[in-house]
């Protein structure tokens, strides 16, 4: 309670239910039947499950004793069960939907295609065909990197390059990152950026943190994503994801994504998805990072084992 009001013992002593728990003015009805009443609290931006029990002194009711036991964490957990269980809903959902789909765009990106080689390109409709077959063929990739995004693992180490892999992970980004006025951009300073690992996995983990990053940028901004090579680390290829803005001031995700870091205290500071991805990442061999400071920007860094079976060392 000292904690909670900022208060000393002396000025908490002897204030009644009605001025510590209802200072808005509200009714105190929960023991007023002078039986065992449970309910929670919202205080101080945390949860609070309470029990009132009545207190008998010489056959008679003299007070109550209320017991109270902070409940946040267990709250925030079962909200992200319950959010991973609508999404995983959703998913299979959205399997099925996409097997339905894939049909009717086969037919229709083959019959586009048989038209086409039937006309010429100054002949009038060759345009507006064209784009039918690239816009369908267009939705057909989205659609199978999507599914791709949502395969559980499959044990498969193969060659990954990594810039075509970004490439294609910036396209299913965008629409959510548009949502949030977000722009995104990639850089490659390596010349054969080629990991070994599962693709469908890392693609999962870094759609997760892009996604969450993008989120953190107040009034949007911009994403850029940098592939590198670590200075003095050959054995790892380094994926820099730093933010700006819409003022133009960098980002510091050591301290908005700070639960990236192992640990199990830093658990509860994961949003939805992050704990994912820092569980694929990890078996995938990556170190999880921030960078240097740059102008207030601090960036979020994820080194990547060039060869298969890295394992991470946990902090």
């Amino acid at each position: 309670m000292h904690e909670l009001y900022s208060q000393t013992h002396e000025k908490l002593e002897g204030l009644s239910c009605q001025q510590v728990f209802h200072e808005d003015g509200s009714t105190c009805t929960h023991h007023q039947s002078f039986s065992q009443s449970d309910h929670e609290i919202e205080m101080a931006g945390a949860t609070y499950s309470a029990t009132i029990q009545p207190f008998s002194f010489e056959a008679t009711n003299s007070g109550f004793i209320c017991v109270m036991r902070d409940v946040t964490m267990e709250r925030q957990a079962l909200k992200r069960l319950l959010d991973a269980e609508r999404y995983s809903t959703l998913g299979q959902l959205f399997s099925g939907l996409v097997h339905d789909v894939g049909t009717p765009l086969n037919i229709i990106s083959g019959y586009s295609e048989f038209l086409l080689m039937r006309a010429k390109a100054d002949q009038p409709g060759y345009k507006e065909q064209s784009a039918i077959l690239f816009q369908t063929k267009r939705i057909a990739a989205l659609l199978e990197d999507a599914v791709d995004l949502a395969r559980p693992p499959q044990g498969r180490t193969l060659p990954i390059d990594l810039q075509s892999l970004f490439t294609q992970l910036l396209n299913l980004t965008e629409h959510h990152l548009r949502k949030a006025n977000v722009k995104i951009e990639l850089t490659c300073g390596i010349t054969t950026p080629l990991i070994y690992g599962e693709a469908s996995q890392l693609k999962q983990a870094f759609f997760n943190l892009l996604i969450n990053a993008g989120r953190k940028l107040e009034g949007g901004g911009l994403l850029k994503v940098v592939l590198a090579q670590p200075s003095n680390r050959s054995e790892f290829l380094a994926v820099e994801v730093s933010g700006i803005d819409a003022g133009g001031r960098g980002h510091d995700f050591s301290l908005s994504l700070s639960g990236l870091l192992t640990g199990p205290k830093r658990i509860v500071e994961l949003e939805m998805g992050l704990l994912l991805a820092r569980d694929i990442l990890e078996k995938a061999g990556a170190k999880i990072g921030f960078g240097e400071s740059r102008d207030s920007s601090v960036p979020v860094v994820v080194c990547l084992p060039v060869k298969p079976g890295v394992t991470s060392e946990r902090s």
